[in-house]
């Protein structure tokens, strides 16, 4: 499953949400069928069907609030109705997405190995939205005498992907792998 988005604050008294979307398009939400309601502490990433008390959920209004996406659901009818669900996860089914050619979804990039030239510096642990428009590769560093995380924005240009293979080739810029040790 994939996840699109957390349901970020009830907004007015008809059991509409904010959402806090993961998804790039969400106004493509109404024609996703499938979605799946989850405590955000479920993961559903790699499930073939939701566990209880992960249930399926069909959206009943979309519509933009202040540049934000706002959902409601059939069966949630009010504010009161909503409040147990503040901060769920929405999910739908693998089935339901697709791909251009070329592009990749985020979970595919986690356990992929991250080498600069030809020596293997870390591995993936997930790619993270930012509000500027573009991802963030957030990559254990596993470099001798190097312990953490490293933020590693994703310009197209600095990433070879083989995903059959779960190696990223980088060509970063001088230094950037290494602003934590810069005075």
């Amino acid at each position: 499953m994939f996840l699109l988005a957390h349901l970020a604050k009830i907004q007015g008294l008809k059991g509409e949400f904010l959402l806090h979307e993961i998804m790039d398009e969400p106004e493509k939400l109404p024609e996703i069928q499938g979605l799946i309601l989850a405590p955000p502490e479920m993961d559903l990433d790699h499930a073939e069907a939701a566990p209880a008390p992960a249930r399926p959920i069909q959206l009943r209004n979309f519509r933009w609030h202040q540049d934000r996406a706002c959902v409601a659901f059939e069966g949630i009818p009010d504010r009161t109705a909503s409040e147990p669900f503040k901060g769920w996860a929405l999910w739908m089914p693998d089935p339901q997405a697709s791909l251009d050619e070329g592009q990749s979804f985020r979970h595919q990039w986690i356990g992929c190995d991250v080498f600069v030239k030809g020596e293997k510096i870390g591995e993936v642990l997930r790619l993270d939205p930012t509000v500027m428009d573009y991802d963030m590769v957030i990559m254990r560093d596993l470099r001798e005498g190097r312990t953490g995380l490293r933020d590693i924005p994703f310009i197209k240009a600095w990433f070879t992907l083989d995903l059959p293979n779960k190696r990223i080739d980088l060509d970063p810029p001088q230094g950037l792998l290494d602003l934590d040790r810069m005075d």
